[in-house]
């Protein structure tokens, strides 16, 4: 068990009139995700939290679900943690 802070996301959001209800949820959701691979496959190693920097997301909104977005972002994170930067996996 430990404690991950997320200061700040940063998400660049194409057509998102309409849809901004929708980016809460979304977030809360990458978070669930992030945490779930963090208990499962992802190996972190603690150096690498103090210094954490995920590549921006890209969203597309009006062709996205809120699971897709979710999911976008939480590997943006998961690859940041992971130094797997561009998602190389």
């Amino acid at each position: 068990m430990f404690d991950l802070k997320i200061e700040r996301l940063r998400l660049n959001i194409d057509n998102a009139a309409g849809h901004e209800h929708r980016l809460q949820p979304i977030a809360l959701r990458a978070v669930a995700l992030l945490a779930a691979r963090l208990d499962g496959e992802l190996k972190v190693t603690r150096e690498r939290w103090d210094t954490i920097a995920a590549e921006p997301v890209d969203l597309q909104l009006n062709v996205m679900s809120d699971e897709q977005a979710a999911d976008g972002i939480a590997t943006a994170w998961a690859d940041a943690l992971t130094g797997n930067a561009g998602g190389q996996h």
